[in-house]
């Protein structure tokens, strides 16, 4: 099928060789609701493209040291090396293999005006410590997510330009968080290292440190959140979108598969 919107890339990270019958089914969902835009797997250099160009989308292959783990996967979301790769198109949508899509809403997203949408958390623990005055926009869970390139990009440009220390240890980038909690920095700017050395993972620096950085770096409120994607409580969630599904899900099978199972395509 000709492409036809070349601002848009679905990108599908994955460090597995071959495709489990759940990610079949999260593909499935993926290529009857959008066909038309250019798909990559990203897989770690040391495995095999072979099961991944059978299903028809493109690879691209980075460091395997962006993979194995999730402290590695973390690094690589909150890594400019990454981003690069995608530099020629304006916004990413960020579909794990536990992601399910249910219509064709993509364009309507990018033109909402947010840089980083995901489905949103409920009651952030880490989100209450990042902010003086409570809990910011909603924030989410990158693992289903839309992002805008260039914005993403900028950010990364600047935290890593005025970085002052870093660390590969995850118990010191930590220690760094708490530091800044005892001392009533938290709520400010106060990693002072390379964006990878976040100590939490990836989607928590862009949902709550990213706009400390550039006040142009919109992230959408929880009522507007929820209308793209659902993760945990679908049911709650369900009733609070007043009866509509979302955009798409992440972790169907993980958070209530019951209640996903009506919409799973057969």
């Amino acid at each position: 099928m000709t492409k036809i919107n070349n601002r848009l890339v679905i990108v599908i990270p994955t460090h597995r060789p071959n495709l489990t019958a759940e990610d079949k089914i999260s593909l499935s969902h993926l290529k009857k609701h959008l066909p038309q835009y250019d798909t990559f797997f990203v897989i770690p250099e040391s495995i095999s493209s072979k099961a991944f160009t059978s299903c028809g989308y493109k690879v691209v292959k980075v460091n395997r040291n962006f993979f194995g783990t999730l402290r590695k996967a973390n690094e690589m979301y909150l890594s400019v090396e990454f981003y690069e790769i995608f530099r020629n198109y304006d916004y990413m949508l960020i579909y794990q293999l536990d992601a399910l899509i249910f219509s064709n809403q993509l364009e309507k997203w990018t033109k909402s005006g947010y840089d980083f949408i995901a489905a949103p958390w409920f009651n952030s623990v880490i989100g209450y410590l990042s902010y003086k005055k409570g809990y910011p926009s909603s924030g989410g869970n990158g693992g289903f997510s839309l992002r805008n390139i260039q914005k993403f990009l900028k950010i990364l440009r600047i935290v890593n330009k005025t970085a002052t220390r870093k660390s590969k240890n995850p118990f010191t980038r930590k220690l760094w968080f708490l530091m800044a909690l005892l001392s009533g920095k938290s709520h400010k700017m106060w990693l002072n290292a390379p964006a990878d050395n976040y100590p939490f993972n990836e989607d928590g620096f862009w949902s709550l440190e990213a706009p400390k950085y550039d006040s142009t770096f919109k992230v959408p409120p929880f009522q507007i959140a929820i209308q793209f994607a659902f993760e945990r409580f679908p049911h709650k969630c369900f009733i609070i979108n007043k009866g509509k599904l979302p955009f798409g899900c992440h972790a169907w099978k993980k958070y209530d598969e019951e209640f996903w199972k009506p919409y799973i395509l057969k």
